[in-house]
């Protein structure tokens, strides 16, 4: 298992960001967002990183998916 190191830095105590979303996915992420803040007006900086460490791995895992199903769909061809 590989090690990784991550330093979360932050020039400020608190900042706030606007990001634009379009309509049906924006729903879905102010859900999956609520569920991280547990109902406070704040992110914690771990809580955003185990959250993107999650994606991640489910991105790899979709990719991981679809690379067997076009492989396996090039053997059939054969």
């Amino acid at each position: 298992m590989k090690k990784i190191v991550v330093k979360i830095v932050n020039s400020s105590l608190s900042k706030s960001y606007t990001i634009n979303l379009e309509d049906d996915f924006a729903k879905a992420f102010e859900n999956e967002l609520n569920n991280l803040m547990n109902g406070t007006k704040f992110i914690d900086a771990g809580k955003l990183l185990e959250a993107f460490i999650q994606k991640s791995y489910e991105n790899f895992l979709d990719i991981k998916k679809i690379d067997s199903l076009i492989s396996e769909n090039g053997k059939e061809k054969i």
